[in-house]
C-alpha cells in the first residue's frame, strides 16, 4: 500500500479527505434512519390520532435517506477521481520503466510478463482501490457506530458476537488455501501469455508445418491447468458466500428467538411493546454491521491478489536497468566518428561463458568495418555493445574517445542510425517509420524522409504503393516482404544522418543489384560517417576498410580481404564457399 500511497499528490489527498468526511456522513446518516423506525413504532403503538406526527417523522426520515445516498455518491466521485489519477500516473510510471529496460531486464522478466503487469496486474489494483477503499473506509465506521448503539442488549450482542466469529474463523481457514492458489494463478497468466504471443508471432511456421494441432495441444493443456487452478482459487473464495449467509440467517433467527422469549415472559403489555420495538431496532443495527463486517471480509480475501499484482508491479518499478546513464554528451574527440574496442570480453548476465573474449580494434572517422565469422561466433553481440544494449563485462568500448559508460543513453544512440538483424516496422504509415529515425528535438521534412527513401533504395516501391509515403503499414510490416522492410528500415537509420552506421547483416534480404546500388548511395551521401556492418557475404564486405574475422569469440583475422584470404583460415573457407575459384586468388 505504501507504492500507492507514494503516487497520492495533493488535489489526490484533498479528494481523499472530502471522500472520508462524506463517507462519516453517509454512514451516521444511515444510521439514523433505525431511530426514525422507533419513533415511528413507538407512535403508532401509543395510538396517536394525528397523522401529522408520523407524516412528520416520515419525511425527516427520507430526507435523511437522500442526503445519505448525496454523501454516496459525492464520495464515490471523490473516491473515482483520485484513484483514477494515481493509476494514470502509476501506469505510466511503469510504462516508461519498461521502456527503459535493456536486454538484459527485459530476458529477466520476459515480455509476456511485461504485459500481463501493464494490464492484468494493474486492473488488479485499480479495481481493489476503487471499490475495496471505500468498503475499507465505510464498513469499520459502520461496524464501531452501530456496535456503540447495540449496548445493553447482552443476550442479543452476545447472539452477533458468536456470528461474526463463526463468519471470521471459516474465512481466515479458506484466506489460508486460496492465497498460494492465487499467486500461482498470475504465473499462470504470464505463462499462457507467453504461448499465445509465441504461437501468433509463429503464425506462419504453424500453418506451413501443419501444426495446428500442436499447437492447440499445447494451448489446450496449458488453458487446462489455469482453468484448474482458477476454480480452485474461486473455490475457497465462492465458498465464504454460504458461509456469510448461514451466519446473517442464524444472526437473525437468534435475535427474533430471544427477543419472542423475553415477550412471551413479560406479562405487561407496554413492556412487550418496548421490548418488541427495540428488538426491531436491535436487528436493523445487527444486521447493518454485521453486513459491514462481512463485506471487510469479502475485501480481505480480495487482498492475496492485490498485494501479488502490486508486488509485481513494484518489482518492476524498483527495478534498477544494468545498463545506466552517464553524465556526458559528446565525445573527447573534436573528429566525429571513431570506435575503438579496448580488451573487451562480455559474459551474458547468467552465464558462466565469455560471448566474446579479448576483443580489440580501432577504426577511424569514415571508416567501415566488417563483422564476419560463423554462427553464434559472437557478431551481433559485439554490435550490440556500441550502443549499449548490454555493457562489457571487461575492457572499455571507446566511440569519439570517450567510454560508452561515461555517455548520457540518449546522447550516445543520437549519434548512431542502427539497423537490426530483424527488420522491425510500427504501426502506422510508410512516412512514420522513415522518420522515425530523426535525431532527438529535429523535425524532417517529407523532402528529407523522401531523400532518406531514396538513399535507402525504398522510394520507387513506396511510390507505387496507394497513398505513397501515407501507406499503411500493419503490425510489425506484415504487409511488406522481407527486402522492403529491410529498405524501409534501412531508410529509417539514413533519416537519423548519423555519425555511425549499425547493420546487423541488414542486407540479407537484398538482392545482388540492389545490394550493390544500396551501398554505392551509402558511399556517396553518407562518406563521412563510420559504418559498422555485420554480414556473412563476402561479396557484401569485401571491400571494408577493415574487416575482422571471428570465431568463438575471438578475433581470428583483422585485416583487408586481399591480407584475410592469405593470412586467416577461416576467412578462406567462407571466401570458397561464396566466390568462384578466380575470385578466391
Amino acid at each position: 500500500m505504501k507504492k500507492i500511497v507514494s503516487y497520492m499528490k495533493g488535489l489526490e489527498w484533498l479528494y481523499f479527505m472530502i471522500f472520508l468526511i462524506l463517507v462519516y456522513v453517509q454512514v451516521f446518516l444511515s444510521l439514523k434512519v433505525p431511530e426514525y423506525m422507533t419513533s415511528i413504532t413507538d407512535t403508532i403503538q401509543q395510538g396517536i390520532d394525528s397523522p401529522t406526527v408520523l407524516v412528520s417523522l416520515a419525511v425527516q426520515m427520507l430526507l435523511c435517506t437522500l442526503a445519505s445516498v448525496v454523501c454516496a455518491v459525492v464520495s464515490g466521485y471523490c473516491l473515482s477521481y483520485a484513484v483514477a489519477t494515481v493509476i494514470t500516473r502509476m501506469r505510466g510510471d511503469l510504462f516508461r520503466k519498461i521502456m527503459s529496460f535493456h536486454l538484459a531486464e527485459m530476458k529477466q522478466f520476459s515480455t509476456s510478463s511485461l504485459i500481463t503487469r501493464c494490464t492484468s496486474d494493474m486492473e488488479q489494483v485499480r479495481m481493489f482501490i476503487s471499490s475495496g477503499m471505500q468498503a475499507l473506509v465505510q464498513c469499520p465506521l459502520t461496524v464501531i457506530i452501530a456496535v456503540s448503539k447495540m449496548q445493553g442488549y447482552e443476550m442479543w450482542t452476545n447472539a452477533v458476537v458468536v456470528s461474526t466469529v463463526f463468519l471470521a474463523v471459516a474465512t481466515a481457514i479458506l484466506f489460508g488455501f486460496s492465497i498460494k492458489k492465487t499467486a500461482k494463478l498470475q504465473k499462470m497468466i504470464d505463462h499462457i501469455n507467453r504461448l499465445t504471443k509465441e504461437h501468433l508471432s509463429g503464425m506462419r511456421v504453424v500453418h506451413a508445418y501443419n501444426g495446428y494441432d500442436l499447437q492447440k495441444e499445447q494451448f489446450d493443456r496449458m488453458n487446462d491447468d489455469l482453468t484448474k487452478t482458477g476454480i480452485s482459487a474461486l473455490r475457497f473464495t465462492g465458498s465464504i458466500s454460504p458461509f456469510f449467509g448461514l451466519s446473517m440467517n442464524g444472526l437473525t433467527l437468534a435475535i427474533y428467538t430471544f427477543g419472542s422469549y423475553m415477550i412471551y415472559e413479560l406479562s405487561d403489555v407496554a413492556k412487550k411493546q418496548e421490548i418488541f420495538s427495540k428488538m426491531v431496532v436491535f436487528a436493523s443495527y445487527a444486521l447493518q454491521a454485521f453486513s459491514a463486517f462481512a463485506m471487510i471480509i469479502m475485501i480481505i480475501t480480495m487482498m492475496p491478489r492485490l498485494v501479488i499484482s502490486l508486488n509485481r508491479i513494484s518489482e518492476v518499478l524498483d527495478t534498477r536497468p544494468v545498463v545506466r546513464d552517464g553524465m556526458a554528451t559528446s565525445g573527447a574527440m573534436t573528429s566525429f566518428g571513431s570506435l575503438e574496442f579496448r580488451n573487451v570480453s562480455f559474459a551474458y548476465p547468467g552465464s558462466g561463458e565469455y560471448a566474446l573474449s579479448d576483443i580489440s580494434f580501432k577504426i577511424e572517422p569514415g571508416q567501415t568495418l566488417a563483422i564476419i565469422g560463423p554462427t553464434g561466433s559472437g557478431k551481433t553481440t559485439l554490435m550490440n555493445l556500441i550502443p549499449r544494449f548490454y555493457d562489457v563485462t571487461e575492457g572499455s568500448v571507446f566511440v569519439d574517445g570517450r567510454d560508452v559508460r561515461d555517455y548520457n543513453l540518449w546522447a550516445l544512440r543520437d549519434k548512431m542510425g542502427y539497423v537490426p538483424q530483424k527488420s522491425f516496422l510500427f504501426s502506422g504509415t510508410i512516412g512514420y517509420n522513415i522518420d522515425y529515425g530523426r535525431k532527438s528535438g529535429l523535425e524532417n521534412t517529407l523532402a528529407e524522409i523522401r531523400k532518406a527513401a531514396e538513399i535507402g533504395q525504398s522510394k520507387d516501391f513506396i511510390e507505387k504503393k496507394t497513398g505513397g509515403f501515407e501507406a499503411r503499414v500493419e503490425e510489425g510490416g506484415a504487409n511488406f516482404s522481407g527486402g522492403q522492410r529491410q529498405r524501409i528500415t534501412i531508410s529509417r537509420a539514413v533519416c537519423r544522418d548519423p555519425e555511425f552506421y549499425l547493420f546487423d547483416d541488414s542486407f540479407s534480404a537484398l538482392d545482388f543489384k540492389t545490394d550493390s546500388v544500396l551501398r554505392k548511395a551509402l558511399r556517396k551521401n553518407a562518406k563521412e560517417a563510420t559504418q559498422i556492418i555485420v554480414g556473412q557475404r563476402i561479396g557484401s564486405i569485401m571491400n571494408a576498410d577493415v574487416i575482422l574475422v571471428l570465431e568463438g569469440g575471438r578475433i581470428v583475422g583483422q585485416g583487408k580481404h586481399e591480407e584475410l584470404l592469405k593470412n586467416c583460415p577461416v576467412y578462406r573457407e567462407i571466401a570458397e564457399s561464396q566466390l568462384s575459384s578466380e575470385e578466391v586468388v
